[in-house]
């Protein structure tokens, strides 16, 4: 929102982007793309941070409905109504009858592939045409830089387990085209800015989790970003090793595992242990196997030296 915006223009853009997040069907991307190895993410803080909120208290409102205490996403109706109070009655301008053209840019090269082939047809719902403006990484930055990109996808890894770590990606001051920050939507809301300085050198507590459950409802109704999903991690360890939980966050886990060396070779001792009996049981066989074949050898030999003496008794 740029301090140039009139009210109801804002209110306008903030319409538009609530009918794209209901559009944008994050359930099946993570089906189709995640093998359902993510979360959706209702809001911008992920599970295990102080302000995140459980289903169903904390569901994105403008994006969902509850039925039966789970999330159901709202219609494409739903969507559809907003878009015209947004000013674009089934994708068009309401005022010129130009169809509404966005532009995705994409770090991933020239081309297309099949996530941004979903993503035409997640926008193509609403009648509205999504263009891909593809470029190498380095380009990217650039646009990302200049404010000139209008939608993208790019995640981030947090340095460090806080909702500060997470919500001063929208913190105004941190704006990428005005200050290099992080904020790479440009977003500014004086509200959140102001709760975010007041949240920020709090300790974890009842008071520092209300504020930031209060940033997140801001921004659940703004709707500055589609809030995707959180990616899970998993892993598979041997007893012998403790301190293994996989996460997304730390990813210099190695220094933290303990390993238990005695349980490691009693183990590899215990898996090792020679088991005869297979050895024993095939060589039975193999004697069962070769014993018939061996009297038929000799019943062979013994009925040629027959043969061979009745032959020779009759030339006499």
């Amino acid at each position: 929102m740029g301090a140039g915006d009139t009210p109801q223009r804002r209110e306008k853009n903030r319409k538009l982007r609530q009918a794209i997040s209901i559009a944008f069907n994050w359930e099946q991307y993570v089906s189709i793309f995640q093998n359902d190895q993510a979360q959706v993410a209702y809001g911008p803080i992920p599970p295990g941070i102080l302000g995140y909120q459980d289903l169903p208290e904390g569901v994105d409102p403008y994006v969902y409905t509850l039925k039966d205490g789970r999330p159901v996403r709202r219609s494409l109706d739903d969507a559809r109504e907003l878009l015209a109070e947004a000013g674009y009655p089934n994708g068009r301008d309401a005022q010129t009858g130009e169809p509404l053209i966005l532009h995705f840019d994409s770090a991933a090269g020239m081309g297309s592939n099949a996530t941004l082939d979903w993503m035409r047809r997640q926008l193509k719902e609403l009648n509205i045409q999504l263009e891909i403006r593809a470029t190498d990484y380095n380009r990217f930055q650039d646009k990302m830089r200049q404010g000139s990109a209008q939608m993208f996808m790019w995640g981030w890894v947090a340095d460090y387990p806080d909702a500060e770590n997470f919500l001063f990606l929208l913190y105004g001051p941190n704006a990428k085209v005005s200050t290099g920050g992080e904020n790479a939507s440009n977003y500014r809301n004086p509200e959140f800015d102001r709760l975010f300085e007041e949240m920020r050198f709090l300790d974890d507590g009842p008071r520092k989790e209300k504020i930031v459950r209060q940033m997140v409802a801001i921004v659940q109704a703004d709707a500055p970003w589609m809030f995707g999903y959180f990616p899970k991690s998993g892993g598979a360890y041997q007893a012998w090793v403790g301190n293994a939980k996989p996460t997304q966050m730390v990813r210099n886990t190695l220094q933290y595992y303990r390993i238990d060396p005695d349980l490691r070779m009693r183990e590899i001792k215990r898996w090792n242990e020679p088991i005869w009996w297979p050895l024993w049981l095939l060589l039975g066989l193999g004697v069962l196997g070769v014993y018939p074949a061996y009297n038929v050898i000799k019943r062979r030999e013994r009925a040629t030296a027959i043969s061979h003496g009745a032959a020779g008794k009759g030339r006499t």
